[in-house]
């Protein structure tokens, strides 16, 4: 099998300047060396720019400035100047083994999909967690249940001509932008590929957009669902595929918004004029029945 095609690694870059060269190194240094390697810069005050430009002596890398807008406005930019078969996005703070993007390319060409998914997750801040799973690759029929494969785009590899297809654009000024781009472009592919194979390691940073919501369940992610069911509605998918109701109630379990994240995504459901026995409203039921028992086991241990 030839490996020829083209792939254009899209990196937003923001104020990652004790990380970046250790990104970069990983992607310039890749066994598969077709890419084109558009760095954005989002505005960085720190030295990524600088950092950044160091490597331009390699004709495949691509730098681009602007004004700070956000990771999924830094992503979009990527998207317009691509101009690779496929595509695939790096977090600039991560890197990937050295024959991450050839497996990828491999997978997605042997088995003729426009979109495979590497769950090879390593985790790590000062050290590395062993996290490495066992997967045997499946080839599958996006259904309802296996287009739950979470956010992180980091772990996929696109064809061009599904987001070209599909029209999806990463949703601009949110958090959990990549839950929305995955569910509103997965129902697009014919088939996809699941495996576990060369690793992606993962920072672990006390400062990241994610870590600073660990307490507090952000509201974004009820736009996020309103915007998947606008693009369902608009599609047509809302008879082939599930909306994510998770979004709506079970996420927010345990945070100290809780109550009222519960009572906007019940603004919302109604609002969008979801059915009231939707499987929203059924698991808001059972969150309300799990919420009573805790209460009476509370009080249960405080009569003496």
């Amino acid at each position: 099998m030839k490996l020829s095609s083209l792939v254009s690694v899209i990196i937003p870059i923001y104020n990652v300047a004790p990380y970046l060269k250790e990104c970069l190194d990983s992607i310039v240094n890749q066994s598969y060396t077709n890419l084109q390697i558009i760095l954005i810069d989002d505005g960085s005050t720190d030295e990524s720019a600088n950092i950044a430009r160091d490597y331009l002596h390699d004709t495949r890398v691509e730098l681009f400035v602007k004004q700070n807008g956000g990771l999924s406005s830094a992503r979009n930019m990527g998207l317009d100047h691509a101009n690779g078969e496929y595509i695939y996005f790096i977090d600039s703070d991560d890197y990937i083994d050295l024959d991450f993007i050839a497996e990828m390319v491999e997978n997605a060409q042997r088995y003729n999909v426009d979109f495979v998914c590497n769950e090879q997750i390593v985790y790590f801040d000062d050290f590395f967690e062993s996290t490495q799973k066992e997967r045997d690759l499946q080839v599958l029929v996006p259904d309802s249940d296996n287009i739950s494969l979470g956010g992180s785009v980091w772990r996929c590899l696109f064809a061009k001509t599904l987001i070209l297809r599909s029209g999806v654009r990463f949703l601009e000024g949110k958090i959990h932008e990549d839950e929305g781009f995955m569910y509103m472009i997965l129902p697009f592919c014919e088939n996809f590929v699941l495996y576990c194979g060369k690793p992606y390691f993962y920072r672990k940073r006390k400062d990241s957009i994610m870590s600073r919501h660990q307490t507090i369940r952000s509201y974004d992610l009820l736009d996020i669902f309103e915007a998947i069911y606008l693009f369902y509605k608009k599609e047509g998918l809302l008879d082939r595929f599930s909306l994510p109701q998770h979004f709506l109630y079970e996420c927010a379990l345990g945070y100290k918004n809780e109550k009222e994240y519960l009572q906007r995504a019940r603004d919302l459901e109604k609002r969008l004029g979801l059915p009231r026995y939707s499987p929203g409203f059924i698991a808001r039921k059972v969150i309300q029945t799990k919420q009573f028992i805790k209460r009476i086991l509370n009080l249960a241990r405080n009569i003496k």
